[in-house]
């Protein structure tokens, strides 16, 4: 939780040092397929599948030079996976939620009514639960934190609409078993509003 609120704290400091600048401010929502990168020595015994979740979010994004901007960001994550032992019939979901606060810099090309970017982000992340498909919680089973890289690319209107694609790519083991390695892995794909924009209409 005192990462959490410090995060939070440091995205609005961050906006308010640049408000002098062109700045933007917005929400952005869709879905996740999320999975997880396992090694274990058993894992031949079990079978793996992605599941579907949401994300939502705050944004603020400031222009430096040249098409480049950065933008930080506050999301609520959900990611996991689905996993099957070889004598079961039944998946068991493991749904992880979490904030992840990236810190995305884009570069942004002209094209049209509006902007194509592509960005990067490392980003880190903190886990607030880990249940089951039964209402088990599993949260001492994982670490509560993760970092990583992300990856985007998007379009924006200049009304102030637009969409992105991105994916998250784990880079801490999440497990707490020294016999399991467990990584987050998830795609996203979903709207974005700038609000900045909508609001001077």
């Amino acid at each position: 939780m005192k990462h959490l609120v410090c995060s939070i704290i440091l995205f609005f400091v961050l906006s308010t040092a640049f408000c002098q600048s062109k700045i933007s401010y917005g929400i952005n929502a869709g879905y996740t397929n999320a999975g997880s990168l396992v090694s274990n020595k058993r894992s031949h015994n079990y079978s793996f599948r992605s599941i579907s979740g949401i994300t939502a979010g705050v944004f603020v994004e400031i222009p430096l030079i040249a098409g480049i901007s950065i933008q930080p960001e506050v999301n609520f994550t959900q990611n996991g996976m689905e996993a099957k032992h070889t004598l079961e019939n039944n998946w068991t979901t493991y749904r992880r939620n979490a904030i992840d606060i990236p810190l995305n810099i884009a570069y942004n090309v002209t094209i049209g009514e509006g902007r194509a970017y592509i960005a990067a982000s490392p980003y880190y992340g903190i886990q607030m639960s880990m249940n089951n498909n039964d209402g088990k919680f599993y949260d001492a089973t994982t670490n509560p934190s993760d970092y990583g890289l992300g990856f985007n690319l998007g379009y924006k209107w200049n009304g102030g609409y637009g969409f992105f694609i991105g994916s998250n790519y784990g880079m801490k083991d999440m497990s707490v078993n020294e016999n399991v390695k467990l990584y987050n892995r998830t795609f996203n794909v979903g709207l974005r509003f700038d609000l900045h924009q909508i609001l001077k209409k």
